[in-house]
């Protein structure tokens, strides 16, 4: 989480530049201190005094040039300013930026609105991160639990202290996460909401809900903003991009295996539990019926809810009486055939192009097909036929 975000915005309108967050570890900004606070750069920064004391310049307490409370550093190409003290952590959290935009009364200035701040205290800095932890760990076990209560017929609204959250007032695109890790390499949230951060380009608010899964949120603008019209397709294309591209991000970050799915834009507040049931049951209606995708977005899945929902002894009866060869599906080229072709609405050239084959090489093998099973997915009843022979089967393979 991003600290005193105003006043963070208000110093990048004066400078006209971006700041950096950055955190490091105390005994790294203790060195730095010790290294750099000899240059003459360094002698006109203030230092934090303590209660009661008036702010001295550096050449006036240089005696206490290795202190924590520094406030600056000029290092290298770079100004650091110190913002908070992480004490659990033993961290230290700055904002950065390059030293030629800056002037030494412009510097001078950062330096006094960040003393003067009195939510920099690193106690209370402290107390916000823990109490807001706190809130989204107890948010998540409340929630698994309004989840099982939702799935019985009966759950409760979501209580005042959670409904305060910011984020759950407005309109927001809820996303569930889960993670497969080796037990030595389990994601640690902290470091999974800052690299969701910077994908977002906003503050993230992370809900653990068990062991390497999460629920968080994000404006519907940065999600879909790119989409060509203002279609419901078109934003739901957009979405799934967004999906995509997020995945690739934790999957090259952590260790395991990830899976992912979406919402469309709703009010958390309000529908928030049974959001969560949805996404959930998207992701295990996803990784049952298509062991190979890692994104399960709910509009996606509706053919394969269907058929979840239906006893597994009337789909065995389906396959018998429907199915006259259904040994094919144990054939993964075609089964990979079959996907790419019902994904692209039944197009022949495109799957072609989509599977690196020639049209008459797809051709062929459509037609191999119909003489194993006697349905011609060229046309639309056959196609309807034949993917409801395939979601069958592969459920009722599983059980």
């Amino acid at each position: 989480m991003k600290l005193i975000p105003d006043l963070k915005q208000q110093i990048e309108g004066v400078i006209g530049t971006t700041l950096d967050e950055y955190e490091i570890t105390m005994y790294e900004w203790m060195q730095s201190i010790e290294n750099l606070s000899g240059l003459d750069e360094n002698k006109l920064s203030f230092i934090r005094s303590k209660p009661g004391e008036r702010e001295l310049d550096f050449a006036a307490k240089s005696y206490i040039s290795s202190d924590l409370n520094m406030v600056s550093l000029h290092h290298g190409e770079r100004i650091f300013f110190k913002v908070g003290i992480n004490e659990q952590e033993n961290t230290v959290v700055c904002w950065g930026c390059n030293a030629a935009s800056l002037t030494i009364e412009t510097r001078r200035l950062i330096e006094l609105l960040i003393i003067s701040n009195e939510r920099l205290t690193p106690i209370n800095v402290i107390n916000q991160h823990s109490d807001t932890d706190k809130r989204l760990s107890s948010l998540g076990v409340w929630l698994q639990e309004q989840i099982k209560a939702y799935r019985t017929g009966s759950h409760k609204p979501l209580p005042d202290p959670y409904a305060a959250f910011s984020d759950f007032q407005e309109e927001k695109i809820i996303f569930l996460l889960q993670g497969e890790t080796p037990d030595s390499q389990r994601v640690d949230s902290k470091v999974l909401n800052k690299l969701l951060e910077s994908y977002f380009g906003e503050d993230i608010t992370l809900i653990p809900l068990g062991e390497q899964e999460w629920l968080f949120m994000g404006n519907e603008e940065i999600v879909t903003g790119e989409a060509d019209d203002d279609t419901a397709e078109a934003r739901k294309d957009s979405l799934h991009a967004f999906c995509l591209g997020l995945y690739e991000l934790v999957a090259s970050e952590f260790a395991g295996v990830f899976h992912l799915s979406a919402s469309l834009p709703c009010i958390p507040k309000e529908v928030l539990v049974q959001t969560a049931s949805l996404l959930q049951e998207s992701m295990q209606l996803g990784r049952s019926f298509h062991v190979t995708q890692h994104i399960h977005l709910p509009w996606n899945l509706q053919l394969e809810q269907l058929v979840a929902s239906i006893s597994e002894q009337q789909r065995i009866r389906f396959i018998q009486e429907t199915g006259k060869g259904t040994l094919i599906f144990n054939d993964s080229e075609t089964i990979a055939t079959l996907e790419t072709f019902f994904g692209l609405d039944c197009n022949v050239s495109e799957t072609a192009k989509r599977l690196f084959i020639h049209r008459n090489t797809l051709v062929y093998r459509l037609d191999k097909i119909k003489q194993e099973i006697g349905y011609d997915v060229r046309h639309f009843k056959s196609a309807m036929i034949v993917q409801l022979l395939l979601l069958m089967y592969k459920v009722t393979k599983k059980s």
